[in-house]
């Protein structure tokens, strides 16, 4: 039987994070593999096809820089279904990444994922993002 859902990468080192993005896919009827590193990560994208990745960027063994600056040289298609979800500064990765598809801040509000996991999927290629959602005090 042939699975016709979306397929999703979800790169993501923090065991408990990994399974709530887990988690927040199956709600949208993904399929979905999970890496906890770069290199992981790297051996999946080099035999699968993914609609998404959700993509950290501080990770053991190869950072998520590297991984997106891999895509970029042999898979540049790829970047545009990348949404770094990240605890580092958003507008910086987004500098040196203009073609991933959103960057968001951690902790990321499950709603506002969500809505990024879907832009990326329907709107493949029609722009990018940035959002920080950092709640700070007044």
């Amino acid at each position: 039987m042939i699975d016709l859902r979306s397929r999703a990468l979800i790169v993501e080192d923090d065991a408990a994070a990994r399974e709530l993005l887990g988690q927040l896919l199956e709600s949208l009827d993904f399929a979905f593999d999970l890496a906890a590193d770069g290199e992981e990560a790297l051996r999946f994208l080099g035999d699968q096809e993914y609609d998404v990745i959700l993509l950290d960027i501080v990770l053991p063994k190869v950072s998520g820089i590297e991984v997106m600056e891999s895509l970029h040289r042999h898979r540049p298609r790829l970047l545009g279904k990348v949404i770094v979800v990240t605890g580092l500064d958003v507008r910086e990765i987004r500098s040196l990444f203009p073609a991933v598809h959103e960057t968001l801040s951690k902790p990321v509000l499950p709603g506002r994922l969500r809505e990024a996991v879907r832009s990326c999927i329907t709107r493949r290629g029609q722009g990018t993002a940035i959002v920080d959602e950092r709640i700070t005090p007044d």
